[in-house]
């Protein structure tokens, strides 16, 4: 077998399964291939019969690939905590995207006829499932 051939290094009864594998290698930056997805896919009832989905690598990445899987990496995990995950988008000020917005606390004008507007169009039209109401942001690097 060539160095550039490609090796099936595990086979997986889910198509899922076999794509994390793939986005596992894919880190180590080891390329593969998800073999047969769509043949289990359309064929789920006959997944055993066809061998399941296949991983494959190059020949030459075998080795590596199969110590890659085998591993337990979840330790890898434990040490990036989850009060550091990147904000939302709708966390961040649209105009700086600053992550430093906070809540309004006093109403203006605009905000009061707003809500007499949505008061009114409940009471004539029946309440909308669509309607949404918000709170009033500001940012405080910029102040918009």
């Amino acid at each position: 077998m060539s160095e550039t051939e490609p090796e099936i290094v595990a086979t997986y009864r889910f198509p899922h399964e076999a794509a994390l594998a793939k986005t596992t290698l894919a880190a180590y930056g080891v390329d593969a291939w998800v073999l047969d997805e769509t043949q289990i896919r359309l064929r789920w009832f006959m997944g055993v019969a066809l061998g399941g989905v296949k991983v494959a690598v190059r020949a030459a990445d075998a080795e590596t690939a199969r110590e890659i899987l085998a591993g337990d990496h979840s330790s890898d995990l434990a040490g990036i905590p989850e009060s550091r995950l990147p904000p939302a988008p709708e966390d961040l000020c649209p105009n700086c995207g600053a992550e430093a917005l906070e809540r309004v606390r006093g109403r203006t004008s605009a905000d009061v006829l707003r809500r007499i507007a949505f008061l009114l169009a409940d009471f004539v039209l029946g309440p909308s499932p669509h309607q949404r109401y918000t709170t009033a942001r500001r940012c405080r690097v910029c102040g918009r």
